[in-house]
């Protein structure tokens, strides 16, 4: 950067214009060449007072950057040690986001008193970055779900390190009737047992009944038995019972009639957790019976699986997908490994049209082919 010119033209134009390249310089040299050259303009006469404020703003900035910079490095230090003062983790905490995180998130010192001070004095950043703690006691982590912050709660319920207590279960339940983004991850708890998930499908589909009835003029008879059978089948898949009933044999049927059997609605029925009926859906696509299906989505390495989802028409993205979400259908352990998927998308990328065609008219003629 060149020097401050003593001419006061060139200080209006081109020094101004070198500061403002300079503050928008994070690195330490960029930083370094502006304070040099704010600290140049104090010893400039002929400055004028726009200017003289200009200069002072941008160094009392610095300043404050500088300080942030500290703060945050020292949080970092300190969060991770369990000697500290108590009253420094609380100031640190007590700071903006960025210097509180790192305490919030793992320090060992803060105490549920603290915490609690924190959750009621400041705002929905320090919540969310509380909720992700490793261990959080049932009073503190109640308070949370008291914020009515989803993202909070969002945090809370992806916290895998965290237990949650029956009752914050049953709190986040009720907190699912305004916020419908909970209730996929609430369902996906460990502690979610058959008694917390129905609890989940009975209070909205209570909610859907009622808003359903003050909208529309139909019969609730209707209504009640499509809500009961749906609470029903959903309730039952949290249970780990997963079958696929003439109900929803015969339902898909008529999708099939629409021609909506379509890779969208396989994924979106996924995410319900409604794999007795992502089986039906798929079975009336592609002319199987569920039963053939099953053995399809279970055999090793996904080359059948890769058949009868491209034979629906899926792209890789949307294969991608149901491979992942489908993981349950093909055993209990959910989680897919890297390497299968790898292998499954490789097998999707080798297989041409003609071959799918061709495998799908043997399937179809003859099931015991599939083996």
């Amino acid at each position: 950067m060149n020097q401050p010119s003593g001419n006061h033209t060139g200080v209006n134009i081109l020094d101004q214009q070198q500061l403002l390249e300079c503050a928008q310089d994070k690195s330490p040299e960029g930083r370094r060449q502006l304070a040099q050259a704010v600290s140049s303009f104090f010893g400039d006469s002929i400055l004028t007072d726009h200017e003289k404020e200009l200069a002072s703003e941008i160094l009392m900035n610095l300043i404050r950057q500088a300080e942030r910079d500290l703060r945050e490095a020292l949080s970092e230090r300190l969060s991770v040690q369990d000697n500290v003062p108590a009253e420094l983790i609380v100031f640190l905490a007590n700071d903006e986001i960025s210097v509180a995180r790192p305490v919030l998130l793992h320090s060992p010192v803060l105490n549920d008193v603290d915490l609690l001070y924190i959750i009621t004095s400041r705002g929905e950043e320090h919540w969310q970055a509380i909720a992700r703690r490793e261990s959080l006691s049932a009073t503190v982590t109640d308070r949370l779900i008291d914020t009515g912050d989803t993202l909070t709660m969002m945090n809370l319920l992806e916290n895998d390190k965290l237990t949650l207590q029956k009752n914050s279960m049953r709190r986040l339940v009720k907190s699912s009737m305004k916020s419908e983004a909970l209730q996929v991850p609430l369902l996906a708890r460990p502690e979610g047992d058959p008694e917390i998930a129905i609890d989940l499908y009975m209070v909205v589909s209570e909610h859907l009944r009622k808003e359903i009835s003050q909208k529309f003029q139909i019969n609730a008879q209707l209504v009640d038995e499509a809500m009961e059978s749906l609470v029903h089948e959903l309730s039952s898949e949290a249970k780990g019972v997963r079958q696929t009933t003439q109900e929803m044999v015969a339902l898909a049927a008529r999708f099939g009639a629409r021609g909506e059997i379509t890779p969208d609605l396989l994924i979106k029925t996924l995410r319900r957790g409604q794999i007795g009926f992502f089986v039906a859906l798929f079975s009336q696509g592609v002319k199987l019976s569920p039963e053939s299906i099953v053995k399809v989505a279970q055999k090793e390495g996904g080359k059948s699986f890769v058949v009868i989802c491209r034979a629906v028409g899926m792209i890789k993205s949307e294969f991608a997908s149901v491979f992942l979400l489908s993981r349950g259908l093909r055993t209990e352990d959910r989680i897919v490994d890297q390497r299968e998927l790898a292998q499954a998308l490789k097998n999707f990328d080798q297989i041409k049209d003609f071959d799918v065609q061709r495998v799908m008219k043997s399937w179809q003629a003859d099931e015991s082919l599939i083996g």
